[in-house]
């Protein structure tokens, strides 16, 4: 992990650095899955694919489009033409479609859907065109059952709708009901109470929950994890929306968030969760209303980093941590990275003002974590001897290597050697590449020749870009 250990400086003025950017968006209170059609780019670019349901040709108000080499089309013809039920909710611009035993919800413009609760991040999010709602047409059709073929060269797509099972039929289980969890939060800023409500399926929330925790220290990969940006997209809207309507300056909408999150309730880990460690992504932490340092710390950061301010971790080792708002010319706490300013800000209490430090953390080195996706890479393995004798034998090793950051380890493979002692070694191998996605696992083989009747022990690297990633290194044995 790439960090600096800085401490914090004070500085005077009360002006706070604007987003870069305005990304507008609309509450969302239902997140759920979208569609994704992967189809190879062939032919005229002007031509609009034809789509076959079932042999026979189906038209659209709004002819079929391809973007990114996908296939988009009109939500409402497509999802009523495979025999889905739909629900709409312009409010939120959610649609909830069910077809048999499964459930589809997608937020428009957002990549993140789900489908029975589990989320699918896409290439290509459900958008609008010509007023009419375009989703993407291969995953749409195969979330609801049925099957897809794509003809390159005519342009054409097939769909078979299938027949979803009669509910209650033999050997089929009927439909279980969509549960809901529903939470409302309430906190006080400029004078005025505020609410938010939130309604997640329950299905969603469990995902979550049986997500592995990435074996690190670096909270970074819970902030830049993209299957819960719905939910964070939604509450950074709501929020932003607010901002602008009582026309808050840039420092009194960081403000607002702050005592959003700073009204959570605080429970160490061992409490709420029955273990000394335990780092909640977001949308736990909304839907269990409570969590640490690091939870609020992480919900915090996603959201004012959806709203495009620049914002860090501060983290304390072993301690405690915090969140860091880039700003300039503030009075109180910052810290320096990169360059810029990043104001302390506390969050698991109230009353904790931008660039207020608690004193027991004034004079403590900090670790800086940027929120930037990154592999996060670790190992176990296992060995075996495959001959052995007098004249020594072989080794045989078999590494698994995960990858449970949110970017790709590109590049990544495996030094094995055994020690000899004094910096020598007597046998070493590197194994082969790969590049490992984000929540995968790679598995690598090598052979060490080993030495008769000597003490040594097994050295293992991963190294990664270039760049060592993990290692270990086991008890000396008699080879």
């Amino acid at each position: 992990m790439c960090v600096d250990r800085l401490p914090f400086r004070a500085a005077a003025d009360d002006r706070l650095g604007a987003p870069a950017r305005t990304r507008w968006a609309t509450l969302t209170v239902w997140f759920v899955l979208s569609l994704l059609l992967l189809f190879p780019c062939a032919g005229s670019a002007s031509a609009a694919p034809r789509v076959l349901l079932d042999g026979k040709p189906r038209s659209f108000d709004v002819p079929p489009v391809m973007e990114q080499g996908r296939v988009l089309v009109p939500m409402r013809a497509i999802f009523q033409a495979l025999g889905a039920e739909l629900e709409w909710d312009g409010a939120t611009e959610t649609v909830t479609a069910t077809r048999g035993r499964t459930t589809v919800i997608l937020t428009i413009g957002s990549r993140t859907v789900f489908k029975n609760g589990s989320p699918v991040v896409l290439d290509v999010p459900a958008k609008i065109i010509n007023g009419r709602t375009v989703v993407p047409l291969r995953f749409v059709s195969e979330a609801l059952g049925a099957g897809v073929d794509w003809d390159a060269v005519a342009q054409t797509v097939t769909i078979s709708s299938g027949t979803p099972p009669a509910e209650g039929s033999q050997g089929v289980a009927p439909k279980p009901e969509t549960s809901l969890i529903k939470r409302e939060f309430a906190w006080d800023y400029g004078g005025k109470r505020w609410t938010w409500k939130l309604l997640v399926p329950e299905a969603t929330y469990t995902y979550y929950t049986n997500l592995k925790r990435p074996p690190t220290d670096d909270y970074s990969v819970y902030v830049t994890d993209p299957a819960d940006d719905t939910f964070i997209s939604s509450l950074a809207a709501r929020l932003k929306e607010t901002a602008v309507r009582e026309k808050y300056s840039p420092k009194q909408t960081v403000e607002l968030v702050v005592t959003f999150v700073q009204n959570i309730k605080y429970a160490l880990d061992n409490v709420s969760k029955g273990v000394e460690e335990y780092p909640r992504y977001p949308l736990e932490t909304l839907v269990d209303q409570e969590g640490d340092c690091e939870d609020h710390s992480i919900l915090l950061a996603s959201v004012l980093k959806e709203m495009d301010y620049g914002v860090i971790l501060i983290y304390f080792p072993g301690e405690h941590m915090a969140v860091g708002v880039k700003g300039k010319d503030l009075p109180g706490a910052y810290y320096e990275y990169e360059g810029a300013r990043y104001y302390y800000v506390e969050t698991t209490a109230t009353g904790w003002s931008i660039g207020k430090i608690p004193d027991e953390y004034l004079r403590t080195k900090a670790r800086i974590v940027p929120l930037v996706p990154r592999p996060v890479l670790t190992h176990k393995g296992e060995y075996k001897w495959t001959s052995k004798g007098t004249a020594g034998g072989w080794l045989e090793l078999k590494v698994e290597v995960r990858n449970d950051g949110t970017a790709t380890a590109r590049a990544t493979k495996v030094y094995a050697a055994l020690d000899a002692g004094g910096g020598l070694v007597y046998d070493q191998q590197w194994s082969d590449s790969l590049d490992l996605e984000p929540h995968s696992a790679g598995t690598y083989t090598l052979f060490l020749k080993l030495p008769a009747n000597v003490y040594t022990r097994l050295i293992v690297k991963i190294v990664s870009d270039g760049h060592l990633a993990d290692e270990s290194t086991s008890d000396w044995f008699n080879a």
